[in-house]
């Protein structure tokens, strides 16, 4: 995964840490992370330092909610010129298509999706780096700038249906209401923003649709090779939890064909299934550890049959899918370091 980002996700950060208390400097530079980077557009900055840097900010300063306030403080400025996309796009639907095609040349590993259902749109997003420290403030940051989205498209006064988060609680009740000001549930399967489903055809007022030819010619224009493997990792993870990763459903979910998927994966030294087998086994780690049984990560995984599950866990890591699990969980006798 490319661990990069641009320098604008610290815009603003200086003046809420200063705002708090910190030394943005000290705090930036014991990162690796030079203070003039910090909302550059230009710089990209390894991603793992910028939520280095986020998570310290609010551990360091007392403030759970930093990810959230810093979200209020950029708003989607943040954006660069994917908001020009926002704030342009025929429709609300177009607006959120718009910023998933084009969000990984900001942010690699970051991806956003648009689910429909029923009775509600599912406006979802991942950070895709493995074992990423601060996932939590980072991924509250990004749902707060969706928030600030959603506002200036749907009204001030837009409130979400509800919103779910994978991770724990971090802050205070009180913060999330003030963000979201809607029910919030947390250690959910995905990360989210539920919308009423008729929101998603609002027009949205004085687009200008030059200005979005400008914007969507700009980014088709920049290194397009720059996380296609990256993005298609993002799409795999994320569809496998719904069963439908294969070749076909990715390349629809990135408006591309199939072969060319598999061209662009070429010249990126990788193909598509190497990325499913990739993402399979660090999924296969992952909920290994959680102690569920093993026909159910196979399903988890995209596999028919547990035993396809288990030829692949012994290739993987050179054990069945009960050694592993019992080696993830601790138990005594079982190694626990991760082989190569």
């Amino acid at each position: 995964m490319t661990d990069l980002i641009r320098g604008l996700a610290l815009l603003n950060v200086a003046e809420l840490v200063s705002g708090l208390g910190g030394d943005p400097d000290a705090l930036m530079r014991s990162h690796g992370v030079d203070p003039g980077a910090a909302g550059d557009y230009d710089t990209f900055l390894p991603y793992s330092s910028v939520a280095a840097v986020i998570g310290d900010a609010a551990q360091e300063l007392d403030c759970p909610d930093f990810g959230m306030r810093l979200a209020r403080r950029q708003g989607i400025q943040m954006l660069g010129p994917v908001a020009v996309i926002i704030r342009n796009a025929e429709t609300v639907a177009a607006a959120i298509d718009g910023v998933s095609r084009c969000l990984h040349h900001l942010a690699p590993p970051d991806s956003t999706e648009l689910i429909r259902e029923p009775h509600a749109a599912i406006f979802t997003f991942s950070t895709n780096l493995r074992r990423l420290a601060h996932r939590d403030q980072m991924v509250e940051k990004g749902l707060g700038i969706a928030m600030d989205a959603f506002r200036l498209m749907l009204g001030e006064s837009f409130v979400p249906l509800r919103v779910e988060l994978q991770h724990r609680r971090i802050a205070p009740m009180a913060s999330y209401r003030e963000m979201f000001g809607c029910p919030i549930e947390f250690e959910r399967e995905v990360n989210s923003i539920h919308l009423p489903p008729h929101s998603l055809n609002q027009s949205i007022r004085g687009r200008d649709a030059a200005a979005l030819a400008l914007a969507e010619n700009y980014l088709a224009g920049l290194r397009p090779d720059l996380a296609v493997a990256d993005h298609v990792r993002g799409m795999t993870q994320r569809l496998l939890v719904v069963n439908h990763a294969d070749l076909v459903a990715v390349a629809r979910a990135m408006s591309l064909h199939p072969r060319v998927l598999q061209r662009k994966l070429a010249e990126s030294g990788t193909s598509f299934e190497e990325i499913l087998d990739d993402v399979r086994r660090d999924m296969a780690w992952d909920l290994s550890a959680t102690g569920i049984q093993i026909s159910q990560i196979a399903t988890m995984l995209g596999y028919s049959e547990t035993s396809s599950y288990t030829r692949a866990c012994r290739r993987w890591y050179g054990e069945s899918p009960r050694q592993l699990r019992a080696r993830r969980r601790g138990v005594p006798g079982s190694a626990h370091a991760r082989p190569s």
